[in-house]
């Protein structure tokens, strides 16, 4: 069975997904700390693909809107708040922030962003699943940012990237998909 009456996939499946977001997201973040400034055409095509999600027909919904407008607005708040932070070498081959107030600001903000946003790509992958809806990816992002947001502001360790700071990442992104799981 590859899911029940409302095209959710089966437990098992579900898990593995949430998994899968929660390494790339991971990835995506790590990512981020190999580069000083994020160029203003990356976060252009960021947001045409994120467009593109929604786009279905000549009209976009309201919570197909909100959720357009969400991506857009993270994505200029991550750019200026990446590129207003001085980047250094770590000695491991990543770049290190020297203010650490915008890096924490900016780490909550991508999670955010990353994790309904890999949700949306993976159901728009597979078309046997119903494609989540905006109200949807709206609802991840504010789990996420508070999640991540109470997270950040009771860790109080330097802004580099550790085992740590790894574990730190894991842990909320399984605690908002095990909360996201037990609210469906």
């Amino acid at each position: 069975m590859l899911g029940n009456r409302h095209n959710t996939p089966p437990p098992a499946l579900a898990a593995a997904a949430a998994a899968l977001r929660a390494m790339v997201a991971a990835a995506l973040l790590v990512m981020l700390h190999a580069v000083d400034r994020l160029p203003a055409w990356w976060l252009a095509l960021i947001g045409a693909a994120s467009l593109a999600l929604w786009v279905r027909g000549a009209r976009l919904r309201r919570d197909q809107r909100l959720a357009l407008w969400i991506v857009l607005a993270v994505l200029l708040i991550i750019g200026y708040l990446h590129n207003a932070n001085t980047w250094q070498p770590d000695g491991t081959g990543l770049l290190r922030p020297t203010e650490t107030g915008l890096w924490k600001t900016e780490l909550v903000l991508a999670v955010a962003l990353a994790v309904p946003l890999i949700h949306t790509v993976g159901h728009r992958l597979r078309p046997r699943l119903a494609v989540p809806s905006g109200q949807l990816f709206a609802r991840e992002f504010a789990l996420y940012i508070n999640f991540s947001g109470i997270a950040l502001a009771l860790w109080d360790g330097d802004a580099r990237l550790s085992q740590a700071i790894g574990a730190t990442l894991l842990g909320w992104v399984a605690l908002a998909e095990l909360t996201l799981f037990a609210s469906d």
